[in-house]
């Protein structure tokens, strides 16, 4: 509901812009209740609460992003996922997989009120169900849920329920196992049936159902792992790729791919503002770029360099108080300019032949959006990085920015 409002999962916290990329804040995970090697699943609800899953739980932020608070409905509960609802983003729905013996507890819970309440779904789930990802569609009563059947076969599954997640019909998913497991991509926002998956591990599978995950055909085979992909908010088009594929864009349904972009993508999200990607800024010159021309050139949305530092927030909370001890050896770590010293000069790391290196002004400062290179125009990649907006591909905990969906996250 808001485009100035983006959050970028990171694998120190997470990185906060609520004006559009002109400036980025830090909040360390410590501030949401866990550390370590754990890439949370997130979502922005109604006024701009976050909700962050967690391997015990569900951290829930004020608007602000100053407090966070834990759901007590999910204490103990390992949250593999979440969505938010794109038409009513006060409605969210949070899947959780807990070990359970030999198998797993899985479970879905609603909350309508932005996620100040949680309630349990009363799903009925199989108990070697290893749950993944769900998703929601523009049917408020149809969701999608994807997992690994375990068993001396193991086999990847998407579930789709017509009653608000009660009930499920499951569906194997052709090349799918518990090394290749299914990651539903997206729903389209005006077609129930029509959801795409991805594969994880390598070589990357795109594959597609036209009637609610009965069949299923594949659309795209990748040499390395697919670590992004996003739909247009219309439907119309899509993107995918990874590291090793560069970005690859195919109108829907009739397809025909081809490469826009030699980016090392790690993930993308394609928002009304044009397509975020997230990459490897060693390679690539950056770490978030934004498109406006639906993936094919890229302008600079931020290096590690350019954040801020954390959340400004009142004293005393939770926010500042825990994050603010933490900020001197993260920005050590990722050689943040402070805005009172100098800028650097060309950052051309990773830039193809014939392409344009972004650069920036002598005795710039960093947090700000490239630090005066604007999206589309100047500094812009002829095959750069791909975008991020909220939630990006899931996997990959490397220093830099996290491919959540495989978010691999979210994506």
């Amino acid at each position: 509901m808001d485009p100035a409002h983006v959050v970028l999962r990171a694998t120190y916290g997470l990185v906060v812009s609520t004006d559009g990329g002109a400036r980025w804040s830090w909040v360390c995970e410590e501030a949401m209740s866990f550390a370590g090697i754990w890439d949370p699943p997130i979502g922005i609800t109604a006024g701009g609460a976050l909700l962050v899953g967690l391997p015990d739980g569900l951290s829930v932020s004020t608007p602000d992003g100053c407090g966070f608070s834990r759901a007590g409905a999910l204490e103990g509960k390992l949250v593999v996922d979440l969505a938010v609802d794109k038409t009513n983003p006060a409605r969210a729905v949070v899947l959780t997989s807990s070990p359970l013996g030999s198998g797993f507890e899985t479970r879905l819970f609603w909350t309508e009120d932005g996620g100040a309440s949680f309630t349990d779904a009363e799903a009925v789930f199989p108990a070697n169900l290893r749950g993944l990802t769900v998703e929601l569609t523009s049917d408020p009563a149809v969701v999608y849920v994807s997992g690994v059947l375990g068993g001396p076969m193991p086999m990847g599954v998407v579930l789709r329920s017509a009653d608000g997640g009660k009930t499920n019909e499951v569906t194997p998913v052709p090349g799918s196992d518990d090394t290749h497991g299914p990651f539903i991509g997206a729903v389209d926002p005006t077609n129930a049936d029509r959801v795409y998956v991805r594969l994880d591990g390598a070589p990357g599978r795109l594959l597609h159902s036209a009637d609610g995950a009965k069949t299923w055909e594949e659309l795209f085979v990748g040499e390395g792992a697919l670590l992004g992909f996003s739909l247009s908010p219309d439907g119309s088009a899509l993107v995918v790729g990874g590291e090793k594929d560069g970005i690859w864009r195919s109108p829907a349904p009739a397809w025909a791919f081809e490469q826009v972009s030699r980016l090392h993508a790690r993930c993308l999200r394609w928002a009304e503002a044009g397509v975020y990607a997230c990459t490897e800024e060693v390679l690539d010159g950056f770490s978030v770029g934004l498109s406006v021309t639906a993936g094919s050139t890229f302008g600079v949305a931020a290096r590690l360099a350019d954040l801020c530092g954390p959340l400004p927030c009142p004293a005393g909370s939770t926010t500042r108080s825990t994050c603010e001890p933490r900020w001197p050896i993260l920005q050590t770590t990722l050689n943040v300019v402070p805005c009172d010293g100098a800028g650097g000069g060309p950052v051309d790391a990773g830039v193809p032949p014939g392409e344009v290196p972004a650069t920036e002004p002598p005795g710039d400062c960093a947090c700000g959006l490239a630090r005066g290179v604007t999206g589309g125009e100047a500094g812009v990649f002829g095959a750069a990085l791909a975008a991020i907006g909220c939630i990006g591909a899931r996997r990959a905990r490397r220093r830099g920015f996290r491919s959540y969906e495989p978010r691999g996250r979210r994506s």
